[in-house]
């Protein structure tokens, strides 16, 4: 197993400490979130952490196919990689809170397919065509892993067919998973791959204490934002049980997008409760509560196919959970 930390990037030496302690703390990657109203900058945090760190991956997870033309955005990540001595990664869904502070719509599934097409031909053959235009990057020629992240089956077909590797945010329980990888391997199919060719992570928003009920209120929020992301475009084929239907729809229409996943903000995290969510969204998305109650959790993962995790842990104390982590989660489940 394989564990990835996404960090939404505070002042520059806060996040260098971050890195720092995440890589002592034995973590294989560290993403970077990219949402430019509400964090610091995307590639400037990459290369505070690339500076930080001398063993993990990093990398955006994720970029979005609006914000940055791809010759923008394949720059930016083959310096990254050339600075961090070739530790880079490049992760990119269609859009969720950076393109909706700017009144923007997410991205569909086809600008997808020719924006990862027109990053990866500019790294590794220094040129390709977008929306018809010829774009360069002329000083650098070298592959960088490219994942989709995912939470949709066309989405997931795409990251199948043409991507490095993926980021899997449909849910964690067996049902959901089975279906993920099922489209998953669709897609693999259409380019003569297999799913065992990917790098298969999936998403999961995590906390551990031994106050395990605190643990699970911390991140109410960021359930809150799983919810958003996975079910806003439709909720046919989402395994969403007929009782909660109507609950889903109401958090769609009322998130905060502005407080997306901020930890200092409780608008999301009241919505949760008050539309009655919290244990279902728990259950698919979370991995949270005492360092029992969690590795017993990922182990019932691991019996289904759930193997790497990309965890997001919106918490107060940054520093007292990834040292937790490390030491009751990392260190124990190999």
């Amino acid at each position: 197993m394989k564990h990835g930390i996404a960090m939404l990037p505070p002042a520059p030496e806060t996040y260098a400490h971050w890195c720092r302690l995440s890589e002592e703390a034995g973590f294989d990657v560290i993403w970077v979130p990219d949402s430019q109203s509400l964090y610091r900058e995307l590639y400037v945090s990459c290369a505070i952490c690339a500076a930080n760190t001398s063993r993990v991956l990093l990398g955006p997870n994720v970029t979005n196919p609006l914000t940055r033309h791809p010759a923008t955005a394949a720059s930016a990540i083959a310096t990254v990689d050339e600075f961090s001595g070739g530790r880079a990664l490049f992760g990119i869904a269609t859009g969720d809170s950076a393109v909706l502070n700017l009144g923007l719509r997410p991205g569909r599934v086809d600008d997808m397919r020719d924006y990862v097409l027109a990053v990866r031909g500019m790294l590794e053959e220094g040129a390709a065509t977008y929306r018809g235009k010829p774009c360069t990057l002329k000083w650098h020629k070298k592959r960088v892993p490219l994942y989709i992240a995912a939470e949709g089956p066309r989405t997931i077909r795409l990251a199948g067919e043409i991507a490095d590797g993926v980021t899997i945010g449909t849910g964690l329980t067996p049902e959901v998973a089975a279906d993920s990888l099922t489209w998953l391997e669709e897609g693999a199919r259409k380019s003569g791959r297999k799913v065992s060719d990917l790098d298969i992570w999936w998403l999961a928003k995590v906390n551990v204490r031994e106050d395990g009920e605190r643990a699970r209120e911390e991140i109410r929020m960021a359930l809150a934002a799983s919810a958003h992301h996975a079910f806003r475009f439709t909720l046919e084929g989402k395994r969403i049980p007929g009782e909660l239907l109507s609950a889903v729809e109401t958090l769609k229409k009322e998130y905060a997008f502005h407080e997306h996943e901020m930890v200092d903000k409780q608008t999301n995290a009241e919505l949760v409760d008050r539309l009655g969510l919290r244990e279902y969204l728990l259950d698919r998305f979370a991995i949270a509560g005492s360092p029992a109650e969690c590795r017993r959790k990922i182990e019932a993962m691991n019996t289904f196919g759930v193997e790497n995790l990309r965890i997001a842990a919106h918490v107060h104390d940054k520093p007292a959970f990834i040292r937790a982590w490390g030491r009751e989660i990392i260190s124990r489940i190999k």
